[in-house]
């Protein structure tokens, strides 16, 4: 009796152990390591959306200069709005430049994490800028510009992009467009 008891007390554990060992998480899967043109690619499909919210904005802020220099009384909810968007899409490429999913060319590891910490910056930034009267927005100037410029541009050169952001981001779109054609068999978008 004494026996039987502990063949199944042995079991019972064994089947326990089974059990929980076959419930254990699946490990994270391992990052993709970017190859350089893959990491051009993400690089360009982070920033090149804050680009042009930063487009925007800057057509919103002329709006409001324009006002101000005329005397008039501005609105600032379509500047609030493109500032706000600013805030989004520089929260979410920072975000995508710092996700352990990739990892990035060794000769690009540094300058793109220091171009994701300009774009958390340039989101708390954007958030507080896009709350300010007209006035105060008009006057405005942009904290860390000049950091800002050197680590996009030292990303581009690691990513061996253009020099010039705009063509850097003309060419991925281009290069998008040009995909999409081919995914629609022709038509294009």
């Amino acid at each position: 009796m004494r026996t039987a008891r502990r063949s199944l007390t042995l079991l019972g554990l064994a089947a326990l152990v089974l059990g929980v060992s076959g419930c254990a998480p699946e490990p994270p899967p391992e990052p993709e390591t970017l190859t350089p043109t893959r990491a051009a690619t993400v690089y360009l499909e982070a920033v090149c959306p804050v680009n042009e919210a930063w487009d925007e904005a800057d057509v919103e802020l002329d709006r409001l200069r324009l006002a101000e220099a005329r005397g008039e009384s501005a609105s600032t909810s379509a500047f609030a709005a493109s500032m706000t968007e600013v805030a989004k899409r520089s929260g979410t490429a920072a975000t995508s430049l710092t996700s352990e999913e990739r990892t990035w060319p060794d000769a690009a590891r540094d300058p793109v994490a220091a171009v994701a910490e300009t774009l958390a910056a340039d989101q708390a930034q954007a958030k507080r800028v896009a709350a300010l009267p007209a006035a105060q927005a008009v006057d405005y100037r942009w904290e860390g510009v000049d950091d800002i410029g050197a680590a996009a541009s030292e990303a581009r050169a690691a990513l061996e992009l253009p020099a010039d952001a705009d063509a850097a981001c003309a060419a991925w779109r281009e290069s998008d467009d040009d995909a999409g054609t081919a995914e629609d068999g022709g038509a294009t978008r």
